[in-house]
């Protein structure tokens, strides 16, 4: 497939904006990805990149959206912008299953924080991978979930939390047919 490089005219995120309105999806993203290339300022380039998540978000692109947020965070001005995007980074990336590079943004979220923002943001890590665990048992999906609830047991979890993880794992490692990890989470616990 070709890529079309052409750059766009539009400079301001208000411009960019009208251009959009009579776009299908897809037109919208190869409009967007152009207009990274143009040369544009910092509050367009981020503005560009936000739009360009939510549209591969809304299409399932989980990766491709942490990616776009990710570099919308690297030129954000402020601290807890900053945060704010790394954190929904590492949300679209545990989405995506990409969990090395989750917790890679992770800890350069973690390393602008103070201590509150801290553990709110190892709480919101916490959920993240919850939710995510639940969303694959719902589907189904017993050997994705029984990978995130693994990944969950290295985290600082409080005692009901590694105990509700470990009943979870208990019930997939049993429909799974995992007899060893079954028996040696059994007498563990």
């Amino acid at each position: 497939m070709r890529e079309v490089t052409n750059k766009i005219f539009e400079k301001t995120p208000s411009e960019i904006e009208a251009r959009l309105q009579n776009m299908g999806e897809f037109v919208q993203m190869s409009y967007l990805q152009r207009a990274l290339n143009s040369g544009l300022d910092f509050e367009t380039k981020k503005f560009v990149l936000v739009r360009l998540a939510k549209i591969y978000e809304k299409k399932g692109m989980f990766v491709d959206a942490a990616k776009c947020v990710k570099s919308a965070a690297d030129i954000n001005t402020t601290f807890r912008g900053q945060i704010s995007d790394y954190m929904k980074s590492v949300e679209l990336y545990i989405k995506g299953s990409n969990y090395a590079e989750a917790d890679r943004i992770f800890s350069q979220a973690l390393a602008l924080g103070n201590t509150k923002e801290k553990e709110e943001m190892k709480n919101n890590l916490k959920n993240y991978y919850m939710t995510q665990g639940k969303l694959y048992l719902s589907g189904d999906r017993r050997n994705y979930a029984k990978v995130v609830f693994e990944k969950m047991l290295r985290m600082d979890l409080s005692v009901s939390e590694r105990n509700e993880v470990n009943a979870i794992l208990l019930n997939l490692y049993d429909k799974l047919g995992n007899v060893k990890e079954y028996m040696k989470l059994k007498q563990s616990m």
